[in-house]
């Protein structure tokens, strides 16, 4: 003869769970940080290349690494415009580039951000560098010409791996505050309402099927002592 069965689940939403099944549930999500949008943090350092360096659009690639593993950092490489960097980089020090370069003894063709070294597969500031290709007149002294713009070169890779440093910290400062116990507990609560999703008290996900054109009542769960030591045990 068929059986009837009836099974009462006491159903809450996220917000409503203790801070303890919270925290656990948080700690095993592995995919709620992969959501985590970065891209604002790019747009402005992508902007200040363009706007300090004359950085080009359409070449600039920039990488990073926020997972704190040996290779975790932030990285870049795109075509630099020489008009720009001249303007709002080359300074007094240099001034005996500048003499070259303006009276026409030294042309600079490009400048330029590139990757170096052995360990390119790494994200981080030292993995990338500035180079400068020119031309010369055979006039002038190619020895001095070289420690000078070499000197250049150095000051323009030590100043773009600070930009990196920069720009690689407000995205880890970033990506801390967006995947932080709080912002967690603010977004699921949100997904919670908005997706109707039920949970049990230790925070197992209630199968839609089970809810499913069933009858709610409302109510209070109330918490009762049983030890006989409980003062307020009767």
């Amino acid at each position: 003869m068929p059986k009837t069965y009836k099974t009462e689940i006491i159903g809450y939403t996220f917000s409503e769970l203790s801070e303890e099944v919270k925290q656990k549930i948080y700690e095993n999500d592995d995919y709620f940080s992969e959501s985590v949008d970065l891209s604002p943090i790019e747009d402005d350092f992508r902007e200040t290349l363009m706007e300090q360096y004359g950085a080009d659009r359409d070449s600039l690639e920039v990488y990073y690494d926020v997972s704190y593993s040996q290779g975790s950092g932030a990285c870049c490489i795109g075509q630099l415009d020489v008009a720009t960097v001249i303007k709002n980089r080359v300074g007094s020090y240099f001034t005996g580039i500048l003499n070259m370069i303006e009276s026409g003894k030294v042309t600079i063709d490009t400048i330029k951000i590139e990757r170096c070294g052995r360990w390119n597969y790494y994200n981080h500031e030292k993995t990338c560098t500035v180079a400068i290709e020119y031309s010369t007149s055979l006039h002038i002294d190619q020895s001095a010409w070289y420690k000078e713009i070499t000197e250049l070169e150095e000051m323009l890779t030590n100043t773009i791996r600070e930009e990196l440093c920069d720009f690689h910290s407000k995205l880890q400062d970033h990506y801390e505050e967006l995947t932080s116990f709080e912002s967690y507990c603010e977004s699921m609560s949100t997904v919670s309402d908005e997706n109707d999703i039920v949970y049990t008290k230790n925070g197992n996900i209630v199968d839609p099927a089970f809810i499913k054109n069933s009858f709610i009542i409302d109510g209070y769960q109330l918490s009762l002592s049983f030890d006989e030591d409980d003062p307020d045990f009767d």
